[in-house]
């Protein structure tokens, strides 16, 4: 069968780590690399023989293309997904699906009028430890689900122009927490959020603080909480604790590598600088996967169902910050 035809939208810093997957994944071949800085996506494009680069993401709707990458800001999102789609191009895009409700909403019917195989990048599911917690607790070896704890830091979090851009941690950041507190807890009734600019005292002004603890009361009546910081001090850090009536499963592999250091009266464990280095395996796993269900005729997993799913409960949990309330996620009316 025929390599499927990528065409890149993005070639930043997760559009080439994307690129470098594409370049030498098996059953796919990159073909297109679109950004509007011309210089970039043709160094990404460099990685693949034969790749054209351009700054017309028309090209990404092309008759050589099969799917689309979408790696771009995410207010852009929305626009490219559905044009792709409309072109009937396969879709894989990064998170977040889309940045208000109401385009998401309308992702969500674009995608399904066209049945657009389509697939959004949470990719710690591809994890081995969490995809091996994903499949012990549909095995019923955790027993019900009780309590949920999710943490995300991050070293460093951007400048206040970076922030300003920036969709904010209730999306670039929460939304891996939220999948996965979903995928583990089912629906959720209801969220309080607070948050805090401890980081940058100037992005209390942007609505964008730095720092969260969320309260999360899911239909089942289990708890969670989830913690998200863009500064540490140390690196990269993400934690995932799950309390069953039967067991406790626990995912957190933050060490750079395999070796612990024994001396004196301590040892010592190098830590992981960034998100890049702690899911690479999972980056390149999530895109195989879409490759394997193009291959296969199946639909991608995540769609754009948990897209919306997900971005139901950052939106809840942005407004509770906001309002300073508890939000429960029906304010957020889904057709569905």
């Amino acid at each position: 069968m025929q390599d499927i035809r990528f065409a890149l939208v993005g070639a930043g810093l997760m559009g080439r780590f994307h690129g470098r997957t594409l370049a030498s994944i098996v059953g796919g071949r990159l073909v297109a690399v679109v950004d509007a800085d011309l210089a970039a996506a043709e160094a990404v494009a460099a990685w693949s023989p034969g790749a054209r680069a351009t700054v017309d993401v028309s090209a990404a709707y092309g008759a050589d293309v099969d799917a689309v990458v979408v790696v771009t800001p995410a207010q852009t999102h929305a626009p490219i997904i559905e044009a792709a789609a409309r072109a009937g191009k396969a879709v894989f895009c990064e998170k977040p699906l889309a940045t208000t409700w109401d385009d998401a909403l309308r992702v969500r019917a674009t995608v399904r009028a066209t049945g657009t195989p389509f697939q959004i990048g949470f990719q710690r599911r591809y994890d081995p430890g969490i995809a091996r917690l994903l499949r012990l607790l549909a095995d019923g070896e955790l027993g019900a689900v009780e309590t949920l704890r999710s943490v995300t830091a991050d070293p460093m979090g951007p400048d206040v122009e970076g922030m300003r851009r920036a969709a904010g941690i209730f999306h670039d950041t929460l939304a891996h927490d939220a999948d996965l507190a979903l995928a583990i807890g089912g629906p959720v009734d209801d969220v309080y959020a607070r948050g805090a600019s401890l980081f940058d005292a100037r992005f209390e002004a942007l609505g964008k603080p730095d720092t969260t603890l969320l309260s999360l009361r899911f239909a089942s009546g289990a708890l969670g909480v989830i913690e998200n910081r863009l500064r540490t001090g140390y690196g990269y850090e993400t934690v995932l604790e799950v309390g069953g009536s039967l067991a406790k499963g626990a995912v957190r592999d933050d060490a750079l590598d395999g070796l612990t250091l024994f001396r004196g009266n301590r040892f010592e464990r190098d830590h992981v600088p960034w998100f890049l280095e702690r899911f690479a395996t999972a980056y390149r796993a999530e895109l195989e996967a879409f490759v394997a269900a193009l291959v296969e005729g199946r639909a991608p997993d995540p769609g754009v169902d948990q897209g919306v799913a997900v971005m139901r409960l950052c939106l809840a949990a942005e407004r509770s910050y906001a309002e300073d309330r508890l939000v429960r996620l029906a304010e957020f009316v889904d057709p569905d």
